[in-house]
């Protein structure tokens, strides 16, 4: 089964809709306030409605309910919001992909936002320019499960399986019954959703030999992705011992207390994750 074979099986990569869109760039135009973001926003009741909910969840703890979505914005800023707009619409758009695999979607979905928001928090220790490009970076990193686990669901149950039984990772064994990788898919996903090269890069390659070296953000999501793992958050199938080459955080260029404190930070990304599944609703019976 090869990367066109793949291609013939998706007959079409689903896209964000329109008004995610419009709305992630008006957060990132300057001139932009938020009754402006709020007027175009409230066209998407369900995605409105779920963003209030993100804001007055426990997770962000304040004093007293938001029912105005405007102030949620001015109190959130624009990045947060940014985050939580992305992150609720990602997780419609990887729903489309995945079938109807709930248990795995779900561990795909919180490995995924765990990858993602470190990727965020490092992003803006290392001074990055769009610290929301590494966001995204975190979230569709391995989307080329979500086709396998949509599109073809007897394989990817065959690399769990494998997986299982040779105590190996994911990508270790999929070449055994694909004659492409979830990160090769994911690579074409991100250049078919017009994602730039760099993140294209970075996913094709997060599995190669010393991926870190392709660059700092290579290097933070190879230590964003070591560091869900860790804490318990994998993918199906990742049934490897966990190392860690500490070269690679030196490619990050991050101080040495920064690891520590991201490590720990992973807690936090998977409460933020499983808020926005619950949210969403994708944790209820049969949203899946």
């Amino acid at each position: 089964m090869t990367l066109a074979d793949v291609q013939r099986r998706v007959d079409s990569l689903p896209t964000l809709p329109e008004i995610t869109t419009f709305v992630l760039s008006m957060l990132e135009d300057p001139a932009s306030s938020a009754p402006d973001v709020t007027q175009v926003l409230v066209r998407d009741a369900s995605l409105s409605s779920q963003i209030l909910k993100l804001v007055n969840s426990a997770f962000y703890g304040l004093p007293q309910k938001v029912s105005d979505l405007t102030r949620a914005i001015a109190l959130l800023g624009f990045g947060r919001i940014k985050t939580l707009v992305l992150s609720v619409s990602m997780l419609r758009l990887f729903r489309s992909l995945s079938g109807r695999r709930r248990e795995e979607f779900s561990r795909f979905w919180m490995h995924s936002a765990v990858v993602a928001g470190l990727m965020r928090r490092m992003a803006l220790r290392m001074e990055v320019k769009e610290p929301e490009s590494a966001f995204v970076l975190g979230l569709v990193h391995d989307a080329g499960k979500l086709v396998f686990l949509g599109h073809f669901q007897e394989q990817h149950a065959a690399i769990v399986r494998l997986a299982e039984e040779r105590r190996a990772s994911f990508a270790a064994v999929e070449g055994s019954v694909f004659a492409t990788t979830h990160a090769e898919v994911g690579a074409w996903m991100a250049r078919g959703w017009g994602l730039p090269k760099e993140l294209e890069e970075a996913i094709a390659n997060h599995h190669g030999d010393r991926p870190w070296e392709a660059g700092k953000l290579a290097a933070a999501l190879h230590f964003a992705d070591h560091a869900a793992k860790m804490r318990g958050v994998a993918c199906a199938g990742s049934c490897e011992e966990f190392r860690y080459d500490e070269a690679a955080w030196g490619a990050v260029g991050l101080p040495q207390e920064d690891y520590f404190e991201m490590m720990a930070a992973a807690d936090s990304e998977r409460a933020l994750g499983e808020m926005v599944l619950r949210v969403s609703g994708a944790m209820d019976e049969g949203a899946l």
